[in-house]
């Protein structure tokens, strides 16, 4: 019986450990944060350019190392808590600075292939490209 109940708690313990490991490092990113301040925002629009990598925080290297998958498969398999910071980013990004979104678009999606690919599902979710 205790042997049993043992095991029961270091199989619970490697579950909650797993859990905790599982946890993705950008879910703690603040994004009203960035969008609400015009400096950090174009720090990181900076730094998805690579116009200032020694410059780019460790949010913004994780972030730009899943941008072109994130271009690629229209976000089709972000988490929910993802997608909507996403679509809040493109939204903010495509109305209010369209010279950076052309810089963007030019850098991840040069020949607008996944633009083209994916522009309905982003228009269904509020982001027109």
């Amino acid at each position: 019986m205790a042997a049993n109940l043992t095991l029961c708690c270091l199989l619970g313990l490697v579950a909650l450990c797993a859990g905790a490991a599982a946890q993705d490092p950008i879910d703690s990113f603040n994004v009203d944060e960035v969008l609400s301040n015009e400096r950090l925002l174009k720090s990181y629009i900076q730094c998805m350019l690579d116009a200032n990598e020694g410059r780019c925080t460790k949010e913004g290297k994780e972030i730009k190392k899943r941008l072109p998958k994130f271009v690629e498969n229209g976000c089709l398999d972000c988490p929910p808590t993802q997608l909507e910071r996403a679509i809040k980013t493109l939204k903010h990004v495509t109305e209010q600075h369209p010279a950076d979104w052309a810089k963007l678009k030019a850098k991840y999606d040069p020949t607008g292939e996944f633009a083209k690919k994916h522009a309905e599902t982003w228009k269904q979710r509020g982001v027109n490209f």
